[in-house]
């Protein structure tokens, strides 16, 4: 299965695999693709009848081997979703890689969320979301640093840089 042609960026559309950094739940959430369930095996045991594919927030990726083993959990606290690989699907979803500039941005966000967070926290699984804050018209940050139990500990929120976010297969002015 390869990711929708729609939020392929002007690039080819590339085989959706496990570990890739994603664009989902409408663009808001940055993920990882936790899952691929092709094979009527590997859906059935998620208690599926369709192939599907599975997605989290929770950052970095090892950390959902951590988590319980029915994913349990909300998009804020490390849950994981899923949905059926069907390519209308996955597009209404908004899901696609993210581009290099906003891969360096995401790090640039994460070193600035842990500057902003208890230290003690800095070390705790985090999930990330981005938010348009409708009074200013701006994009926000949210990172949400949860425990054991997927429970938040500390929220950090924060704008985007002014001008960097991607626009449909071009990179900003300042980048």
């Amino acid at each position: 299965m390869k990711y929708p042609e729609l939020y392929s960026n002007g690039q080819e559309q590339k085989k959706i695999c496990v570990g890739d950094l994603v664009w989902w739940n409408e663009g808001v959430c940055v993920g990882f693709v936790e899952e691929v369930m092709e094979e009527q095996s590997d859906y059935e045991g998620w208690g599926l009848d369709e192939p599907s594919i599975a997605f989290t927030n929770l950052h970095p990726f090892e950390a959902n081997n951590n988590k319980h083993k029915q994913h349990i959990g909300g998009v804020m606290s490390g849950g994981t979703v899923v949905h059926s690989l069907d390519n209308q699907e996955l597009e209404d979803e908004g899901i696609g890689l993210l581009t290099q500039h906003e891969r360096s941005e995401l790090t640039w966000a994460i070193t600035e969320a842990k500057s902003k967070i208890d230290p003690k926290y800095g070390n705790y699984p985090y999930c990330i979301s981005a938010l348009m804050d409708m009074e200013r018209g701006e994009e926000d940050w949210h990172f949400h640093f949860v425990g054991h139990e997927c429970e938040i500990i500390q929220a950090v929120v924060f704008p985007f840089r002014p001008n960097t976010r991607t626009k449909e297969g071009e990179q900003c002015a300042s980048c």
